[in-house]
């Protein structure tokens, strides 16, 4: 069972990866390729600053996403570094409790903001809007499963060699 959740991790990892790195290429491009068509030919596109906001999002959304995996969110270590042990855990499992708060709003606000405008289109491209809106959603899901299972490991460790 153990072996399983860590190749499920690793995929589910590596697939976040992979998903940052072509939003962050595919937005590149489409800028540079806007910026080309703009000062180079003189004509400007109209679709790409659409894509690219769309990239925008799902480049961020997903980029929280790695960093609550990893752990590496903003903290106060200066503060923590000065808390004993136990304390520390607490806080630790405060603020990873807030950000699963932030995570169900993501779900539930995102879900109901994708359904109420999923028929629309954007007026260059006729992307389909829940692609964009999308994005809240699937990020709150991933953020609120990461950030459980960071509440997870600590008390585990508290657990195991617990004060």
């Amino acid at each position: 069972m153990e072996r399983m959740s860590v190749w499920i991790d690793k995929s589910l990892r590596l697939a976040i990866v992979c998903l940052v790195c072509f939003a962050g290429l595919g937005l590149v491009s489409v800028i540079g390729l806007e910026v080309f068509f703009r000062y180079a030919m003189g004509r400007a596109l109209s679709w790409p600053e659409e894509v690219g906001g769309i990239l925008f999002v799902w480049f961020t959304v997903f980029g929280v996403v790695l960093i609550t995996r990893s752990g590496e969110h903003v903290e106060f270590t200066f503060v923590l570094g000065r808390m004993g042990s136990r304390l520390q855990r607490w806080v630790r499992v405060f603020g990873q409790s807030v950000v699963c708060l932030v995570a169900v709003a993501m779900i539930v606000y995102g879900y109901r903001y994708a359904g109420l405008l999923g028929f629309e289109r954007t007026p260059a491209a006729q992307i389909n809007v829940l692609w964009l809106n999308a994005a809240m959603p699937t990020g709150g899901l991933l953020i609120l499963f990461y950030s459980i299972r960071s509440i997870l490991k600590i008390v585990r460790s508290s657990m195991d060699g617990g004060d």
